[in-house]
Parts: structure tokens; C-alpha cells; sequence
């Protein structure tokens, strides 16, 4: 195995943040140099501060740097390594995180067709209106169903904002909704978990889309489904999520096809307003 491989795969197997995968990032582009470099100097290449690199060989189950360079030398001195100009960001990174989502998708092949995911659509094709919350780093995953789930329901009410959350979960309970569907992805905001608590103190069903059947707050939904993260980059890649989405959509739809149907032939019709035909 080539010593990037080995720190590409060491760093998949814990949770780093942005900033240590980072790091991580830019040591892939400093082999083999880097097995020999102090902390100063990879901080100083890498643009962090020196902590910040202590604390990753700590968050890759190191008792402290020391013992992270002895196994990174150990994985150097492993190989002979070809003489090359090192790149200014490896690609083997990304070659390693797209293998990763393939995985991730793989795995969605139990969970759409899994009870859980029938149990999913019955709550959220059930409810007039459907509330969708997503915050922070899953805000972009409540828009993207919100936009889609408009086109086949008659009422949508999308929330991304931590500060009006508990309002929204309080409005969408006095309009009758009965089911919230909720993304969940790490980090997990507080007010993610609130709101969840304040929906089930309503009376209102609940759905996860969260990225483990382990998170802390499993117990606060009546449906959980989970679509693992891509965490071999500097950000999570949520290509699993947005899989998982489109596909209970898609089931969504399929449980009153004839209201569908018209639904999205009163959408079609107002597409030559606004397309842009070349």
C-alpha cells in the first residue's frame, strides 16, 4: 500500500473536522518529506497553526504527534517511492472518496426497500401540510426536497433557519400537519433535536434522514433512515442523502398517482414562462 493511501485510509476511519481533513489534504501532497517534517513545519505548509496539528494525529487515535510521525515514517519507509514532483493536491483523495460513495449508495438498496422506508412514506404522503427542516450543513438538503416536493404536494413548508425553527414546528402543528421530515447531518444542530422534540410534544409524526441508526437523538424519531456521509474530503458529501430523497419522493408520488399527475401537468404548463430556450 503507498503511504498516501495508508493516511487517506487512517483518516477515513475517524471523524476529523474540516480544517484536520485539511490538513490531511495537504500532507497527501507532501510524501514523502512530510514523515520527517516537525509540527512547525507542517504547519507552516499546510497554513494552520501548530495545535492544529497536534490535535489531528491526537483525532487519528495517536497518543500525540510523536507516535502519528513514527507510523507515518514506518508507512514511508515501507514503499521505495518513484521520484516524482510532488502535486500540489493528491488525487488519490478523490479517487478514494468517490469509491467511498459508491459505497454509501450500495447501501441504500436495503434501506428503500426496507419497512422503514415504507413506514416513511406513509407519515409524510399522509400529512397536508408536510413540514421539511434541514439546518446548517443539511439546509441544502431540505431545500432540495421542498422544491421537488411542491411540484407533487399541495402543501410544503421548508425551514432551514435555527432561529425560526420552533416557530415553523409550531405553525405547521396549528395548520394540522402530522408529519415532520427532518435532515440530520453532522455536525448536528441543537436546534435540530428541539425542534424534533417540540414536533413529537405536538402529536406530530417524525422522520430522520441522518447519516448512522446511532445518532444521540434515534429515540426522538419515529422513522429513522440513514444515508452515510462521504467524509474522505474537506467537507462531507451528501450524494447518499440526495439519493435517499429524490427516491422517497419519488414513492411519495407514487401513492396518489392521479393527483400527481395533474400536479406536475399544472407545473409543465407554466415552464415556458420561465426556461430558457437557445
Amino acid at each position: 500500500m503507498a503511504p498516501e493511501d495508508w493516511l487517506v485510509n487512517l483518516a477515513q476511519q475517524h471523524r476529523l473536522s474540516p480544517t484536520q481533513r485539511q490538513v490531511v489534504q495537504r500532507m497527501l501532497g507532501m510524501f514523502p518529506e512530510v514523515a520527517f517534517l516537525s509540527t512547525i513545519e507542517i504547519a507552516e505548509l499546510a497554513g494552520v497553526s501548530q495545535p492544529t496539528v497536534t490535535r489531528l494525529a491526537t483525532a487519528l487515535g495517536f497518543a500525540g504527534f510523536p507516535e502519528f510521525r513514527s507510523a507515518l515514517r514506518e508507512a514511508v519507509l515501507a514503499v521505495v517511492p518513484a521520484p516524482r514532483t510532488p502535486p500540489r493536491r493528491s488525487p488519490v483523495a478523490a479517487i478514494s472518496a468517490i469509491d467511498q460513495e459508491c459505497a454509501n449508495l450500495g447501501s441504500l438498496r436495503r434501506e428503500v426497500g426496507g419497512d422503514r422506508m415504507a413506514a416513511a412514506v406513509r407519515l409524510l404522503a399522509g400529512s397536508a401540510p408536510l413540514g421539511v427542516v434541514g439546518l446548517r450543513a443539511s439546509a441544502a438538503l431540505a431545500d432540495y426536497f421542498g422544491y421537488f416536493a411542491q411540484r407533487i404536494l399541495p402543501a410544503v413548508v421548508t425551514c432551514t433557519d435555527a432561529a425560526t425553527v420552533a416557530d415553523t414546528v409550531l405553525q405547521l402543528h396549528q395548520q394540522g400537519a402530522g408529519a415532520l421530515l427532518v435532515f440530520a447531518m453532522p455536525r448536528y444542530p441543537a436546534a435540530t433535536v428541539s425542534a424534533l422534540r417540540l414536533a413529537r410534544r405536538f402529536g406530530m409524526s417524525t422522520v430522520v434522514v441522518a447519516d448512522s441508526g446511532l445518532v444521540p437523538f434515534a429515540g426522538e424519531a419515529d422513522v429513522l433512515l440513514t444515508a452515510p456521509v462521504g467524509a474522505g474530503l474537506v467537507f462531507d458529501s451528501h450524494a447518499a442523502a440526495v439519493v435517499l430523497s429524490i427516491t422517497l419522493l419519488d414513492a411519495i408520488a407514487a401513492t396518489d398517482p392521479q393527483r400527481t399527475q395533474q400536479r406536475l401537468e399544472a407545473h409543465e404548463s407554466l415552464i415556458d414562462t420561465w426556461i430558457h430556450d437557445a
